[in-house]
C-alpha cells in the first residue's frame, strides 16, 4: 500500500495522484485491518516524499477511510442484491467497487483541495479531477486483476471470499 502511495504522478502546482490499494487490502484483510494498515502506509509515504505532517490525518481519511468505506458499502450491496458467484465477486467487488471508490475519493479530494485553498479551482477542474478520474481505471484494473489471481490461486488470501457463498451450485429448477 505504501508503495502505491509513493509512486505518484505529480501535476503542476504540487498536486499528486496515486493509486490507493486500500480496496484490495479491504478484500484481503477485511475493513478494520485495511484501515489499520493504511496508517503506517501513510506515514511511510510522508517520510519518503517529505511534506507537511499536518496533512497526515486528511491523507488517511481521503486515501484510506473513504475508499474503504465506499468499497465496503458497495460490497455489502452486491452481497445483498446480486447473485453470489465467483464472477460477481471478482467483477463487482474486485473491479467495479474499487473503481467507483476511487472516483468518489478523487471527487472528495478535489473538494478538499478547493475548500483548503491549496490549489485554484481552474487547476483542480482542468488537471486534478480529469486525470484523477482517468486513474480510476488503473485502480479498478489493478485491484480486479489481483482479486482474480488471488481468488483463483490462493482464495484463503481473500478474507472477503468464501467458498460456501460464491462457489455453491445454483439451485435446481
Amino acid at each position: 500500500m505504501a508503495l502505491a502511495w509513493v509512486l505518484t504522478a505529480r501535476l503542476a502546482g504540487g498536486l499528486a495522484l496515486h493509486l490507493l490499494a486500500t480496496p484490495l487490502a479491504a478484500l484481503m484483510f477485511g475493513r478494520p485491518l485495511a484501515l489499520v494498515a493504511a496508517a503506517p502506509a501513510a506515514l511511510a509515504a510522508l517520510l519518503w516524499r517529505g511534506g507537511d505532517w499536518t496533512g497526515l490525518g486528511a491523507t488517511w481519511l481521503l486515501a484510506a477511510w473513504l475508499p474503504v468505506t465506499v468499497h465496503d458499502a458497495l460490497r455489502r450491496a452486491a452481497d445483498r442484491w446480486v447473485p453470489r458467484n465467483i464472477f460477481t465477486f471478482i467483477f463487482l467487488q474486485g473491479f467495479f467497487a474499487p473503481g467507483l471508490a476511487f472516483v468518489v475519493t478523487v471527487a472528495a479530494a478535489t473538494a478538499a483541495h478547493a475548500a483548503a485553498g491549496s490549489a485554484p479551482w481552474t487547476r483542480l477542474s482542468t488537471e486534478f479531477l480529469p486525470y484523477g478520474l482517468l486513474l480510476g481505471w488503473g485502480e479498478a484494473f489493478m485491484t480486479g486483476l489481483l482479486t482474480a489471481i488471488f481468488t483463483v490461486y490462493e482464495p484463503r488470501w481473500m478474507a472477503a471470499f468464501d467458498d460456501a457463498r460464491y462457489l455453491r451450485p445454483p439451485p435446481s429448477p
